[in-house]
């Protein structure tokens, strides 16, 4: 990506270059700090590759990713204490910028969060001044002050992977003020995006908040995106609201969207349709555990691309978001397929537990017992991958040594590479 292909405003459409810039993806708030797995930490290399493949195989030109920013008050977070930043944070971030980078998405990154969550929101700068109103996060001198200082600090950040400034970096579309910043101030709106714009003049800037357009902003000349989120998807909300912010010359996009309920298929229609909807984001994303499984998220809306223990009209919706993708950017979607191997990680007493691959949507797993180069026979063919229970060797001989190995398969059925051998000992 170069100077050219950042993505730029031309009234209420985005370009680059000089082509219509259209997008669908997820959101994967996690990629920076996250929750899921044993407590508070930075996700794995692996967690972070996956997600993000996993991203692309859906179709996804763009995500948007709150933890990328949105990082405070914790010891593992970029700022962990009052204007004092965790290089060893910041890292994780840079390894996941470059990943974004070198897949040709592009990321919405918010800087703060409008609820107390455990990334930190605007109780946390209010805190760290001894203030118990987080409203005062938009009117305290001190506070807005450590706010801009923060932002500074992200923008002016340089990236010790690609060597590239966060504020030159073309993989980021737009900075976001902050999630769902439900009752900020017309003048803060103003002041933040003048800040932001002076600091950096390559990226664009999003503001928004839950269920509704947030009206006395859009005549803010530094405003570039109104972010409006829907739970649940509703069509006549979404073409309303894109009505109205294109009408007034900003570009609209649906930031987070329930897909596991209501009707998303209505909701998706119009978005591909309507040029006024820039983008959508649905919430939200998660990939394989590295010790087998997917991460579970219980909000009820954590999605497992292609999907397992799903019912049958979660699958669609699963598969129809990946149309949607494609569509937003005037594309039809490929056959399904699958590029990567899984890893066989343990196969101990004949229990076989193995890390999952981007886009399988089912495993095959075969056995052999007289060494590690076959003859092999098929032991489980074209099932589900679990929740990281592991699969047990239903014909498994106690006094017998086996070796094991699997491939998996896309929805459409095509096969991806094998995995390693693992050996189980006699037991």
């Amino acid at each position: 990506m170069g100077e050219t292909n950042f993505v730029r405003r031309k009234g209420s459409r985005l370009f680059i270059g000089e082509e219509l810039y259209r997008f669908a993806g997820p959101n994967i708030y996690w990629l920076g700090l996250d929750e899921n797995v044993g407590g508070i930490d930075w996700p794995t290399p692996f967690r972070v590759t996956n997600a993000l493949d996993t991203a692309v195989m859906m179709g996804a030109n763009a995500l948007r990713s709150h933890t990328l920013g949105v990082s405070a008050g914790h010891p593992k977070s970029l700022m962990p204490r009052l204007r004092e930043l965790n290089e060893e944070a910041f890292v994780k971030v840079d390894f996941a910028l470059n990943e974004i980078a070198k897949r040709g998405l592009r990321v919405i990154i918010p800087f703060v969060c409008n609820w107390s969550y455990y990334h930190g929101g605007r109780s946390t700068f209010t805190r760290w001044r001894g203030i118990d109103d987080e409203n005062a996060f938009y009117t305290d001198g001190d506070v807005i002050s450590d706010y801009k200082w923060y932002i500074g600090q992200v923008l002016n950040r340089t990236n010790t992977i690609s060597g590239v400034v966060y504020k030159d970096d073309p993989a980021i579309m737009a900075w976001e003020l902050g999630n769902e910043l439900n009752h900020a101030p017309a003048d803060w709106v103003r002041d933040i995006c003048r800040y932001i714009k002076e600091l950096d003049s390559n990226h664009l800037v999003s503001h928004g908040k839950q269920f509704e357009v947030d009206v006395d902003k859009l005549d803010i000349p530094e405003l570039d995106i109104m972010d409006v989120h829907y739970y649940p998807a509703d069509v006549g909300e979404l073409a309303a609201d894109a009505a109205q912010v294109s009408n007034a010359d900003k570009v609209f996009i649906a930031g987070e969207y329930g897909w596991s309920y209501g009707e998303p298929k209505a909701f998706l229609d119009e978005g591909e349709r309507n040029t006024a909807v820039s983008g959508t984001c649905f919430w939200s994303l998660f990939g394989h555990d590295d010790h087998g499984g997917y991460v579970q998220h219980y909000d009820g809306f954590t999605l497992h691309y292609p999907g397992s223990g799903y019912n049958a009209e979660h699958l669609e919706r699963i598969q129809s978001l990946r149309n949607h993708a494609y569509r937003m950017r005037g594309e039809e979607a490929p056959e399904t397929e699958v590029r990567d191997a899984p890893v066989l990680l343990d196969a101990t007493e004949g229990r076989i537990c193995f890390r999952g691959v981007a886009g399988g949507a089912y495993y095959t797993l075969e056995k052999a017992t007289e060494g590690p180069e076959g003859p092999w026979t098929t032991l489980i063919e074209r099932s589900p991958s679990n929740d990281g229970g592991g699969w047990l060797d239903p014909v498994r001989v106690k006094t017998a040594k086996a070796y094991y190995r699997m491939k998996a398969l896309s929805v459409s059925g095509a096969e991806g590479p094998y995995s390693n051998v693992i050996e189980s000992e006699a037991f």
